[in-house]
């Protein structure tokens, strides 16, 4: 009996098929797993942030090792799939302003992140931290 051999067309499509598959893959488990859209943020950029809550609307300013806090939850923070959604509850406004000039606006409410307009997914424990933060500069600052 005859053994076929594959031609050159179809070991090329295999091939190909099973790049696809592969690339297929890699892509669904980064959007599960996540990024952190913020981990090359450096608190050696940052000259300071504008903090404001809501409710009850407070503004504040935080440098230094404030600041330093700020980044390093903010670093941390993993940001699943982008979505667009309207935000209820307790949120968190930041207005990062760095040395160069440049600015960057963050906002964290629950599960959701907002960074420089762009929405995303998060972990709700990442929007609890960055609210808890923002609580005790409150009370912080209240002290002084």
């Amino acid at each position: 009996m005859d053994k076929q051999v594959p031609n050159r067309t179809h070991i090329i499509l295999r091939r190909l098929l099973t790049a696809a598959v592969v690339l297929l893959c890699l892509v669904a488990v980064r959007r599960l797993l996540g990024t952190r859209q913020m981990m090359y943020l450096s608190a050696v950029d940052i000259h300071h942030i504008e903090v404001t809550t809501t409710p009850p609307g407070t503004t504040m300013t935080a440098s230094g090792d404030d600041a330093a806090e700020a980044v390093k939850i903010l670093s941390k923070t993993v940001c699943y799939h982008p979505q667009q959604e309207e935000l209820a509850g307790q949120m968190v406004a930041l207005t990062i302003h760095k040395h160069d000039g440049t600015t960057m606006t963050v906002t964290a409410c629950g599960d959701h992140f907002t960074i420089d307009g762009k929405g995303y997914k998060t972990r709700l424990s990442d929007g609890e931290k960055l609210a808890q933060w923002a609580q005790a500069l409150a009370e912080k600052q209240a002290q002084s």
